[in-house]
């Protein structure tokens, strides 16, 4: 049985405190200290950098959502199939949630050349200016759905959003 968001979260007393919780409020925390990472990478002009940091960055702000509500997540560093699947998607309008997944499956893609490069060149040559840009916008677009979702919910202090 999945628990809605706001069930799931009373039938655990209300403390966010609990393990799950904390293990998702550091992923969380994690993906703000990356994003930020990503945006300096951007000024060095490390635009493969920005990419694979970006996807990093939004892997671990889902899975931290979906860790500090209770859902197991893949072992992999695509997680939009589990958004779509989860209860998130009761709570969230689905067209926001299929972006979102959307989001994380192209980043995802994106992270083996960001990463290695492909036959057709290094990770620095694949990579462009309005690549990590959009890249940046993906992150924000994230982070605005993470926050909301926390906010609707009062699970977050304040200074914990992203």
């Amino acid at each position: 049985m999945v628990l809605g968001v706001k069930t799931w979260y009373e039938a655990r007393g209300g403390n966010y405190l609990m393990r799950s919780d904390r293990i998702g409020l550091a992923y969380i925390k994690d993906a703000k200290t990356i994003s930020e990472e990503a945006r300096d990478s951007l000024n060095k002009g490390h635009y493969h950098r920005t990419v694979r940091k970006c996807q990093e960055s939004v892997e671990l702000a889902l899975k931290g959502l979906l860790r500090f509500v209770g859902i197991e997540y893949p072992k992999s560093h695509r997680v939009g199939a589990i958004l779509l699947e989860s209860c998130l998607r009761d709570e969230v309008p689905v067209d926001v949630l299929k972006k979102v997944a959307e989001i994380s499956d192209e980043l995802a893609r994106e992270r083996e050349p960001a990463f290695y490069g492909t036959e057709e060149g290094t990770a620095e040559e694949l990579f462009t200016e309005s690549d990590a840009g959009d890249a940046l916008g993906m992150v924000r677009y994230v982070f605005d759905f993470v926050n909301e979702l926390f906010k609707k919910h009062d699970l977050l202090k304040p200074g914990d959003f992203l």
